[in-house]
């Protein structure tokens, strides 16, 4: 088979399948080629829907010292020790359907940095499938299905979720609570539960703080186990060190 354009090595057609002819036999056999994986990684990093300012973010490259206070660098230490021990011991996390809860009250403390840390191991270096959305971003894609113009019905779109080997669903709690909201993530959630299907959470409350009822709640105890993060915003620390670096470029021409 000629090697095209299509293969950034010039191995294959672009199938990821390198075939050759058996000089002993005249028989076909195949191969495949180092493009297959890095396509098969570049497409389960855009089904992942991880925010590209985080898509570099290791669980290794998680900074501890960025935070200010003695007590946050503990529940950090803590955190970033624990998220690491989540991969050591993956494959008994999986077989279990267990996920993290990682909470904090104060924003920017570092929760979704280090949930998407996470993701990013699995995805990467495990080879999972993950998908990241945020709660109220989920929630309006299932508003969205009772347009006339949809895609997709209410029952397609909760079946994908459902679906997915690991869900990141950031920021719980910040929705409005309804019976509505409580029945559409009750259904979702007991359904992940069920199937022993990883979900992974960040929220600015403890679970028996949410604003849900009692079913989702116990749900929500069941499929994960909760990492405390520091009450620190982190995010300003972050950008004043990037604006920094910046204007040290600027100045140095």
């Amino acid at each position: 088979m000629n090697a095209t354009s299509n293969c950034p090595y010039g191995k294959c057609d672009g199938t990821g399948l390198i075939q050759m002819i058996n000089n002993g036999t005249g028989e076909f056999k195949a191969q495949y080629c180092k493009c297959r994986e890095e396509k098969i990684y570049s497409n389960r990093l855009k089904f992942a829907n991880i925010p590209e300012e985080f898509e570099s973010l290791t669980i290794k490259s998680f900074d501890i010292k960025i935070y200010k206070n003695k007590e946050s660098e503990i529940l950090a230490v803590a955190a970033k020790k624990m998220t690491a021990n989540y991969i050591k011991n993956f494959v008994k996390f999986k077989e279990l359907g267990k996920g993290l809860y990682y909470y904090s009250e104060t924003k920017g403390s570092g929760k979704t940095r280090l949930a998407v840390s996470l993701g990013n191991v699995l995805l990467k270096n495990l080879k999972q499938q993950v998908k990241f959305i945020t709660c109220s971003d989920l929630l309006k894609e299932i508003r969205n299905t009772y347009n006339d113009q949809s895609k997709y019905t209410e029952s397609q779109l909760i079946e994908s979720i459902n679906n997915v080997a690991i869900l990141i669903i950031d920021d719980i709690g910040v929705e409005k609570p309804s019976s509505w909201v409580n029945e559409m993530l009750f259904n979702i959630f007991d359904n992940r539960m069920k199937y022993k299907k990883i979900t992974i959470f960040t929220s600015n409350c403890i679970i028996e703080e949410l604003q849900h009822d009692s079913r989702l709640k116990s749900r929500l105890n069941k499929m994960c186990i909760p990492i405390k993060m520091p009450e620190e915003d982190i995010r300003k620390y972050l950008a004043n060190e990037e604006n920094r670096e910046l204007q040290d470029l600027l100045l140095r021409g």
